[in-house]
């Protein structure tokens, strides 16, 4: 009896155990996602213009400082532009010679056209004289020597004018060339807007095509952020987004929106601050609005990204 009854409780324990097991199996649902982190910054939006040095040399004047707001066409600093003055003076004195000579020129072939015209004319008569015995063939054939060699001065004449107008026209393109190199001694902005940063001094050496500048074009900002590639398939334009400052507790703005989304995945941040913040990883890009912050953050400000995704 006892057999029997140990042999009961075993297999009750058994069973219990099975269905245990078949409980712990089941696969645990993960919750839904309802947002997704990011990390961004402030930023102008089409973002910061960086200013290419137009020419080279030494600075000479700084007008404008960091801070300073600057228009269209507003001369940022400027260098030395001896050299161009001096070309485009030397330039304005061959322009004035050479039109002299163009004139002096055009001067004698409109009076060897008035020449050939009256050499003409005498030979015309003599060829009608001869017809009627009044005048000898000597003579013709003489006034024919005459108009033909005219005829070739005029020619040279004409070569020669054409020959001196088109070296003024190359002169004056050398004008307006060295007067476009003048102008590039002063570095103007192409863009209104707040200039962040202007390097070089009084004094310092600028070399062409080097940055000299960084200006925050005039327009909204907006936060650019970097979102992980895990879930990258997630985000759309309009979803709502949250801001807050890093490093505390200060919220940005609590009803903003993405305004445009990367068509591709990134290796490495756009925020990193040196080649030791490298990550091996894949993020996806997004511009988000600015419109609703309770303060004017600066640029480069360094924020929390929440995505709100329903």
């Amino acid at each position: 009896m006892k057999r029997k009854q140990i042999w009961l409780l075993a297999s009750i324990l058994l069973i219990a155990a099975c269905n245990h097991k078949k409980e712990n199996s089941d696969p645990i649902q993960a919750p839904p996602v309802t947002h997704i982190m990011g990390i961004g910054k402030i930023t102008p939006q089409g973002g910061v213009s960086e200013l290419a040095s137009p020419a080279s040399g030494i600075v000479t004047k700084v007008r404008f400082k960091a801070g300073d707001t600057v228009k269209v066409g507003d001369v940022l600093l400027a260098v030395d532009e001896t050299d161009e003055v001096l070309s485009v003076r030397e330039t304005d004195s061959r322009i004035v010679s050479q039109r002299h000579a163009v004139e002096s020129v055009k001067s004698i072939l409109l009076q060897e056209k008035l020449a050939l015209a009256e050499k003409f004319r005498r030979l015309k008569d003599a060829r009608e004289l001869l017809e009627v015995g009044a005048a000898t063939g000597e003579n013709v054939r003489t006034l024919q020597n005459e108009y033909d060699l005219g005829v070739e001065r005029l020619k040279k004449l004409e070569s020669d004018y054409k020959m001196q107008q088109a070296q003024l026209d190359e002169t004056t393109i050398q004008r307006t060339s060295g007067l476009a190199a003048l102008e590039r001694r002063q570095f103007r902005t192409p863009i209104e807007g707040i200039l962040l940063d202007i390097t070089p001094r009084v004094g310092e050496a600028v070399d062409l095509h080097e940055t000299y500048a960084r200006i925050s074009p005039e327009g909204p900002l907006i936060v650019r952020a970097e979102i992980d590639e895990l879930f990258a398939d997630k985000l759309a334009v309009g979803q709502r987004c949250s801001l807050k400052l890093t490093g505390g507790d200060s919220v940005l703005s609590t009803d903003e929106e993405i305004l445009h989304i990367s068509p591709d995945l990134k290796r490495k941040s756009l925020f990193s601050d040196s080649g030791t913040d490298l990550e091996d990883r894949r993020v996806r890009e997004i511009e988000i609005s600015l419109r609703h912050a309770n303060t004017t953050p600066l640029i480069d400000t360094k924020v929390e990204c929440v995505v709100h995704l329903n």
